[in-house]
């Protein structure tokens, strides 16, 4: 499967892996700041290409800029089987799992600002 994904300025993904695919990433515009596993972090131009291993933790996912967008085509590449039913089950959010330890970080960030606020966030 190929799609194009466009993050906006200083926009960013929250750590993820990707259901066990293999995946393409091209950058076809801006800058894209890119950590996977325990590797450093590097900065990803318009023209540049890496891919992710089966399994892999990208940890971070930014756009470098704050003012311009950056876009990617990103290939994804799994089982046929495997994706249809993740798709039927999740749809497209199905193909990217956020990082639980995230997860739960940012629901106990919720739940602080909900109690500080009376349940109104």
């Amino acid at each position: 499967m190929g799609t194009k994904v466009t993050l906006p300025p200083n926009a960013s993904t929250p750590p993820h892996t990707h259901a066990g695919a293999f995946l393409a990433v091209y950058v076809l515009t801006g800058s894209v700041l890119n950590k996977m596993n325990d590797s450093p972090m590097t900065i990803q131009k318009a023209g540049d290409s890496f891919y992710e291993a089966p399994g892999c933790r990208h940890r971070i996912s930014d756009n470098a800029s704050k003012t311009e967008e950056a876009t990617m085509f990103v290939t994804m590449v799994m089982d046929t089987e495997k994706m249809e039913a993740i798709m039927e089950k999740d749809g497209v959010a199905g193909l990217v799992v956020i990082d639980e330890e995230y997860r739960q970080e940012v629901m106990a960030q919720m739940m602080k600002l909900q109690g500080e606020h009376g349940g109104g966030v």
